[in-house]
């Protein structure tokens, strides 16, 4: 008996390890056939070493001094060490371990990207096309640099996303920000005075995005799916200092890109939020003094004269504040 329970150990064994490298060989063959493709499309995917370890319960692809750039957007990204992490019995659920410096590539400059703990985990659907089920993305202590200078940062931050059942290709996206740190410049412009808190306490945006297509391999090497409407939930909402704005409701974007729809707003010191968007640049002069006018005269015999709940509407290319006409409303180009 000992015998036979150890001749189905070491079987087992063989097998096993003899999966783990058919499988890990193919995983190899499967990225360097793709970086071999983006290649020949004209791509910037370079690498100074890349392997499959992990056995015998995982797929770990290492990459050492990866370089990736996209032609026809320009866009890259540059990374000393990055890791896909697969489980050998669900390799359709990856988790992506990303260096604690990075580099972003823009037509217009660069940005160096600092972190901890930053990992994404992704599901895709088990077929070829490799269409995302969901994503979820978190890092620590997030500080970027640009080219000119510049710094911002946050605390902490999460994206998650999941295919939903409001639309074939719809997806249920979440946004979680806290202790967000805009750049001087930023500041200086929103916030002369200085006397709002040098960090955005809370940033949260809850949305259901619908689109063209599904998010899948194709997605990314033939061109993104357009995005067809924009529910915004509840739960949506921004805390910064005695600011604070929630918003809810539906957009839609038509294929100009046109928006349509409508927003409701509830907005706390919303002279201090005027003057924040007039500073931004967001409003002229003549358009903040109109809006603060009318928002005078909806909220005189409230209850808090220093909060709003409006309507923003966006019909007919034009966008709307309660009664007040704010001009032309904003297209979203593919």
């Amino acid at each position: 008996m000992p015998r036979l329970l150890i001749a189905l150990i070491v079987t087992a064994v063989a097998l096993w390890t003899g999966y783990w490298y058919v499988a890990s060989t193919a995983k190899f063959r499967v990225i360097e056939s793709w970086l071999a493709e983006r290649r020949e499309s004209g791509w910037v995917a370079e690498y100074s070493d890349f392997r499959v370890r992990g056995y015998p319960s995982r797929f770990d692809s290492r990459f050492r001094d990866l370089r990736l750039r996209a032609p026809r957007s320009g866009i890259g990204w540059e990374a000393p060490e990055f890791k896909i992490i697969a489980l050998t019995y669900k390799p359709n659920h990856v988790i992506a371990a990303f260096a604690d410096e990075q580099t972003l590539e823009f037509p217009g400059g660069t940005v160096d990207v600092a972190s901890r703990d930053m990992f994404a985990s992704v599901v895709f659907e088990p077929d070829t096309k490799l269409a995302v089920s969901r994503i979820r993305l978190s890092a620590e202590e997030l500080r970027l640099t640009g080219s000119g200078g510049w710094q911002a940062g946050a605390g902490s931050l999460m994206l998650a996303t999941r295919q939903s059942a409001g639309g074939e290709f719809a997806h249920d996206v979440i946004f979680d920000a806290r202790e967000v740190s805009p750049t001087r410049a930023i500041r200086r412009v929103l916030d002369p005075s200085g006397s709002l808190p040098a960090a955005i306490e809370k940033l949260l945006v809850d949305l259901t995005l619908g689109f063209t297509g599904p998010w899948d391999r194709l997605a990314i090497e033939r061109g993104a799916p357009a995005l067809t409407s924009i529910e915004v939930k509840r739960g949506t909402s921004l805390r910064w200092g005695a600011l604070g704005m929630r918003a809810e409701g539906r957009l839609e974007v038509a294929r100009s890109g046109r928006v349509s729809g409508s927003l409701e707003l509830e907005i706390l010191q919303w002279r201090e939020v005027l003057g924040l968007l007039l500073r931004a640049r967001l409003l002229d002069a003549a358009t903040a003094g109109r809006i603060e006018q009318g928002l005078a005269l909806l909220t005189a015999g409230s209850e808090d004269p220093d909060s709003l709940k409006v309507p923003l509407v966006l019909a007919d290319g034009q966008m709307r504040l309660g009664p007040i006409a704010l001009g032309p409303a904003p297209r979203f180009p593919r």
